[in-house]
């Protein structure tokens, strides 16, 4: 990521200055889950026509960060982004989230927890599962996705979020560490103009973004955005993924993040974590 910007635009303070020494990060892998069923089949008789529930909670997660085993900040940013809400610790927040069965039809009252997951079958099984894992790491970031799938008898789909983690400052940067909001409608413009060429070079008949996505996360050549399914192409395409170049987010960026990538190096891509079910 050097040279990325004109020479004014490189000027970084005491404070970004990169240490050469760097410890190399550490992640626990975590399972939860529960499985419930109703009581009585929909159908009477019918052995395979019992409402069920599959909720999981599977993650690798941060354990230490560039060598610092205290990150309450960053535990709170995922578990906002998988929960809607942070707690003491993961644990707490999981078995909160699994104790709420969902099914596939809203009038399912009673219901037991059992220990092994049930047989699914089709129109009666409602599963749901919350995954964070990192994706990419550098001397200087570190990046977070949260996934969200679900499958409800008939159909899937998945949300996804990011958490961005500055491993030196230790500190979880927001929107608008990153992205300069002045500047929103360059930034549309630019993404639009990469949606006209995908669909000229590839054939892809995408429709211009009215906005710029609320999910975005950083990579070693530049930005990706995040258009959920429906957005700016059918929904049987699924999640659409924009990348914008960093030399062309110049003008959009903060300072403190062109600083950032500038004295950045080491980038390392983890595997997504096993989503099945």
């Amino acid at each position: 990521s050097h040279e990325l910007w004109q020479r004014s635009d490189t000027s970084a303070t005491v404070a970004d200055t990169l240490t050469s020494v760097s410890v190399p990060d550490t992640f626990d892998v975590k399972e939860f889950h529960a499985y419930h069923v109703s009581r009585t089949p929909a159908v009477r008789g019918d052995e395979n026509s019992y409402y069920v529930s599959v909720r999981r909670v599977k993650v690798r997660w941060p354990g230490s960060v560039n060598g610092n085993d205290s990150l309450p900040a960053l535990e709170n940013a995922l578990q906002t982004c998988m929960f809607g809400h942070a707690s003491n610790n993961l644990t707490t927040a999981a078995t909160q989230w699994l104790r709420n069965p969902r099914f596939t039809i809203e009038s399912v009252a009673d219901y037991k927890e059992v220990e092994r997951q049930p047989k699914l079958m089709g129109q009666y099984a409602y599963c749901e599962q919350q995954l964070a894992y990192p994706i990419l790491t550098s001397l200087r970031l570190l990046v977070m996705e949260v996934d969200h799938r679900t499958r409800n008898g008939e159909s899937s789909s998945l949300t996804t979020q990011y958490v961005h983690y500055d491993r030196v400052k230790q500190r979880v940067l927001s929107r608008k560490d990153i992205l300069d909001q002045r500047e929103e409608p360059v930034l549309l413009s630019l993404i639009n103009d990469k949606i006209e060429r995908l669909n000229h070079e590839k054939q892809l008949q995408l429709e211009h973004a009215s906005k710029v996505a609320n999910e975005y996360h950083a990579t070693r050549t530049g930005i990706i955005f995040d258009y959920p399914a429906g957005e700016i192409a059918p929904v049987s395409e699924g999640i659409i993924e924009v990348l914008i170049d960093y030399p062309l987010l110049g003008p959009v960026l903060t300072q403190d993040f062109k600083n950032m990538l500038n004295l950045n190096d080491g980038y390392w891509k983890y595997k997504p974590i096993d989503h099945s079910l």
